[in-house]
């Protein structure tokens, strides 16, 4: 199973929790990249905000470093509810064919067509 990757709350955040390392003095990419362990195009990519996550190793060896609490940088998302953003087995073909099938009396090209007079379209004054 992967790890579970936790978010950076603000890329500026953290560009001046460097500037204002707990040493005293600030640190660049390279020397958190190298007290953290972690290549500096990672640390780069943080920034830049072209990689926006971590593993949760990565986020608690930078907050170690710049002496801040981990929740106070970077935040683990909320799961996905069940089911969201997915289809049943077959995809949304399978949902068209179980539309078909659910009314076998009228064909497939007619589908939302009803009997009934259709009414002129008002637009509201």
């Amino acid at each position: 199973m992967t790890q579970a990757r936790l978010y950076l709350t603000d890329r500026h955040l953290l560009r001046g929790l460097m500037n204002w390392a707990p040493a005293g003095g600030s640190l660049d990419i390279r020397k958190l990249a190298d007290a953290v362990g972690v290549s500096k195009s990672k640390i780069g990519a943080l920034l830049s905000g072209e990689r926006p996550s971590v593993t949760q190793d990565v986020a608690e060896r930078i907050c170690e470093v710049l002496d801040v609490r981990r929740d106070a940088l970077f935040f683990e998302p909320l799961p996905a509810p069940a089911g969201a953003g997915s289809y049943p087995k077959g995809g949304a073909h399978r949902e068209h064919e179980r539309a078909v099938a659910a009314d076998e009396v009228r064909g497939p090209h007619e589908l939302g067509e009803h009997d009934g007079p259709v009414g002129a379209y008002r637009r509201r004054p």
